[in-house]
């Protein structure tokens, strides 16, 4: 479906506070807890229009999902909306840490923007994040909204990317090996199907049934969503960009770009990089 440039530019605005999804409106606390040793953890359920997140980074923890108790550790998201019950029990041995924000969902939220439990792999970033939202909170100066749009956003951020590699992890290897080669360079169908020992019509048929895409479509996302970094963080000639992203030549690259965006390449960089 080919997509105009008023439509690209609405796709990008912030998101309608009577939508299922929308975010929070209002940050009420930020707090860095430590749990006790030898204490079990009082847990809370949380109440309407109420979210709690706790990102752990250190020690170990249970919480009930679904109900069944998980067991969670340093780099673990937990988002907790109403009627969810928080963190239940702690390793008396090496008792949890972790960042406590609780935001006020916005009326007639409806079902999760996450998943309950995402992570965040790295976690002296964590500390990094969790410092300076922390002193950005007692500061009374600074603003809220700010505080709210980039604490909240961010974590979302870290879901996203988690849920993107977690769901390339899940796929059989061969899969995941014949993906790995169409994105680190240009290749024949044939040599991947060979490198990873299935005839051609075996990959295709194995990219149909678990991705619903043929191995071009799959190569054709990948390199576009390539020229798009590209084109939007970069002043690399379009003739680079189309010899990285495996075009023969520069108009076949802008013929695909616009058939695919309905904007060409160099409307796409005007477009965001526009002062």
């Amino acid at each position: 479906m080919r997509v105009s440039k008023q439509n690209h530019v609405e796709n990008i605005g912030l998101v309608d506070q009577t939508s299922p999804l929308a975010p929070p409106s209002q940050i009420m606390s930020i707090g860095y807890y430590h749990h006790p040793a030898m204490e079990v953890p009082a847990f809370e359920r949380i109440p309407p229009r109420m979210e709690r997140v706790e990102v752990v980074t250190g020690g170990r923890c249970w919480v009930v999902i679904e109900g069944r108790e998980t067991e969670v550790s340093a780099g673990a998201i937990l988002w907790h909306h109403e009627g969810d019950q928080t963190i239940s029990r702690s390793d008396p041995e090496a008792p949890y840490r972790c960042l406590n924000a609780m935001f006020q969902a916005p009326r007639n939220r409806g079902r999760r923007r996450v998943p309950r439990l995402t992570w965040w792999r790295d976690v002296e970033a964590i500390e990094s994040f969790i410092t300076e939202t922390v002193r950005a909170y007692v500061d009374d100066r600074f603003e809220r909204h700010a505080l709210l749009a980039y604490t909240y956003g961010r974590l979302l951020f870290q879901a996203r990317l988690w849920e993107q590699t977690s769901g390339r992890s899940q796929l059989p290897e061969k899969l995941r090996q014949a993906l790995e080669m169409i994105e680190q360079r240009p290749a024949s169908l044939r040599d991947i199907a060979r490198e990873v020992g299935w005839s051609v019509a075996h990959l295709h048929e194995v990219c149909r049934e678990v991705l619903q895409a043929t191995p071009h479509e799959l190569a054709l996302r990948h390199y576009m969503k390539i020229a798009r970094e590209r084109l939007a963080g970069s002043d690399r000639p379009l003739k680079q960009i189309a010899t990285e992203c495996g075009f023969s030549s520069a108009s076949a690259f802008c013929h695909a770009f616009k058939h695919r965006l309905g904007l060409t390449p160099l409307e796409y960089r005007k477009l965001n990089q526009r002062q």
